[in-house]
């Protein structure tokens, strides 16, 4: 396939509730969308990735419409393997990674084309992406509620009970009387079978990592997510998860293969962005790495409705005991497209089987969050 045009899409929507981490806050929801067209007319559907700082989002776009034209438009593309074209655009754009010293930019960008290629071929091919890379794979995966703020986390744990979803994952790192208090009023609401996972966000050192994950073991959670640095030496994880009776989770914010692969030394559940690092082949990669390692491979996502449809096909071909994560706080920039296939029943999400990721961004929906468009050919 022959790429002839690609556009750049931006979106803002403010909303009513901070999204709150440990380190910062998200006050307002960002989306960048690119939409590839080949010489035919078929075309695909990629996120770049830009949820923090906001603004990120919209230097994301216009990086992408300055580096990437003069590698796409007129290039051929081999759609039964998009990732070797992919493999060759990083390496094209290392230098500018290097020179501009951006290199969280110039992977998100390229990740969103990986993304956009995968779900153009799987529409040339006229099938579901999750088929496309395993013809075997379902067309459902469990699905977690993420992202539960330390001020509401029971009521939304209710609401989302009520929209279908069995697991939830709350954002701690505020202390232990808040953390503690959090938890403990979660597990008096929550029911039999339901779980609970917690994100520290990269809060702690780690003699703070090791006491409070001490203290944490008290409670019945399923996963520890980032209590430290994410580039902090192997050393200290392998303390840490001597240490640590809950089960470890990251790997959203290691951007190297190598990373990842020593990583399942001390994380149980593996979670690769699509949008951060790698795209569709190179998170695929890891996550057969992950499974083969007896490991869980649970891909992250907290930002708009392409990146979701995305994460969910890779996990869906992926198999393997992993959970999806959706978004629980406000965004309609995720909820006006994640409307467009079946979504959550009785813990799953289900999709589409319509061809690529199973939905067409439905652009006039979005309309009053658009910020931008800009067109190359």
């Amino acid at each position: 396939m022959q790429i002839a045009k690609i556009d750049i899409y931006t979106f803002r929507a403010e909303v009513s509730q901070t999204v709150f981490t440990s380190f910062s806050s998200i006050p307002s929801r960002a989306m960048a969308l690119m939409r590839l067209e080949d010489t035919e007319g078929a075309y695909g559907w990629g996120e770049i990735w830009g949820n923090f700082p906001t603004f990120t989002t919209e230097h994301r776009a216009k990086l992408a419409g300055w580096a990437l034209t003069q590698y796409l438009i007129g290039a051929e593309v081999n759609e039964a393997d998009p990732g070797a074209f992919c493999s060759a655009l990083r390496t094209k754009l290392h230098v500018l990674a290097i020179q501009a010293h951006e290199p969280g930019p110039v992977n998100g960008i390229v990740a969103a084309t990986s993304q956009a290629l995968w779900d153009l071929a799987a529409r040339k091919a006229g099938i579901p992406l999750r088929h496309l890379l395993n013809p075997d794979a379902s067309d459902l995966v469990p699905a977690y509620a993420s992202g539960l703020n330390p001020n509401d986390c029971v009521e939304n744990v209710i609401r989302c009970r009520a929209e279908g979803y069995q697991a939830f994952k709350l954002k701690i790192g505020f202390g232990a009387d808040i953390d503690d208090r959090n938890i403990k009023a979660l597990m008096d609401v929550m029911g039999d079978g339901e779980r609970l996972f917690v994100d520290a966000n990269q809060r702690w050192a780690l003699e703070e990592a090791i006491a409070n994950a001490d203290r944490l073991g008290e409670f019945p959670i399923d996963w520890l997510e980032e209590p430290m640095l994410a580039d902090r030496p192997a050393d200290e994880w392998r303390t840490l998860k001597a240490a640590c009776s809950i089960p470890l989770a990251g790997g959203e914010n290691l951007y190297a293969r190598e990373d990842i692969t020593e990583a399942l030394e001390w994380l149980d559940f593996v979670q690769p962005d699509v949008g951060k690092w790698g795209g569709i082949e190179a998170c695929m990669a890891v996550a057969g790495e992950t499974l083969k390692a007896g490991r869980i491979y649970c891909p992250h996502w907290l930002s708009g409705g392409v990146g979701l449809m995305h994460s969910a096909q890779m996990l869906a071909a992926a198999g393997g005991d992993g959970v999806l994560e959706v978004d629980s706080n406000e965004n309609p920039l995720r909820t006006t497209i994640a409307a467009l296939v079946p979504g959550i029943k009785d813990g799953d999400f289900h999709m589409s089987n319509a061809p690529g990721i199973g939905i067409d961004v439905p652009l006039d929906a979005l309309g009053d969050w658009a910020t931008g468009h800009e067109a190359f050919s």
